[in-house]
C-alpha cells in the first residue's frame, strides 16, 4: 500500500488514490494553458484578460457611457436597443426602487419600461441619460403592453411611480 501525494490516504496506486488528487498536484505542476498577459493599447498598462483596453482607457465598459451615435454605426438599431433595454434592467435591479408593478404592485415578474422612449432620443445622448432612473418604471406585462400601446394613462403612471417614490425614504 502506498500513500496519496495529496491527501495521504492509503491508496493501492502508485501515486494518488483517486483521479481529483491528481488532476490537483498535477494541475498546478503542468498547467494546460498559459495566462494572458497584454497591454493596453492606448496606455500600456498590463491585462489580464482578453481585452485590449484597460478600464480607464475605455470607461464605457465600467459606467455605460456609450454614446448614441458610435452604437448606431456599430451596430444595428435593433441589437442596440435591446443592448439599451438589458443595462435598464441591470441598473434598475441594482437601484432602491420597488421591484412590483407601479400601477397594480403585482412582484412575481416586472418588466423594467422606459417612460420616454429611446428612439426619442438625440443620437448624442449617453446610455446613461436614456436608462436614467427617472426614466425607468417597472411594470408587469398587462400593464407595460398597455403602456406601450396607449391605454394606460400617463396620469395614473406618473401618480403610481410618485408614491413608490415616496415610500423609499
Amino acid at each position: 500500500m502506498n500513500n496519496c501525494l495529496h491527501c495521504g490516504t492509503a491508496t493501492p496506486n502508485a501515486k494518488y488514490c483517486s483521479r481529483s488528487c491528481a488532476n490537483r498536484i498535477n494541475g498546478h505542476l503542468f498547467p494546460s494553458r498559459k495566462r494572458l498577459t497584454r497591454l493596453c493599447k492606448h496606455c500600456g498598462a498590463t491585462l489580464q484578460t482578453r481585452r485590449t483596453t484597460c478600464d480607464s482607457c475605455n470607461p464605457s465598459f465600467v459606467d455605460w457611457q456609450w454614446v448614441l451615435l458610435q452604437q448606431l454605426k456599430a451596430k444595428a438599431l435593433q441589437q442596440y436597443a435591446a443592448q439599451i433595454r438589458s443595462l435598464a434592467r441591470v441598473a434598475y435591479r441594482k437601484s432602491s426602487r420597488s421591484k412590483a408593478c407601479a400601477v397594480c404592485g403585482y412582484d412575481t415578474h416586472y418588466e423594467v419600461c422606459h417612460i420616454k422612449p429611446i428612439n426619442g432620443f438625440a443620437p448624442t445622448d449617453s446610455v446613461a441619460n436614456v436608462n436614467a432612473l427617472d426614466n425607468l418604471v417597472a411594470l408587469c406585462p398587462n400593464h407595460h403592453w398597455e403602456f406601450d400601446h396607449g391605454l394606460l394613462p400617463a396620469i395614473v403612471l406618473t401618480a403610481a411611480e410618485a408614491a413608490s417614490v415616496g415610500g423609499e425614504n
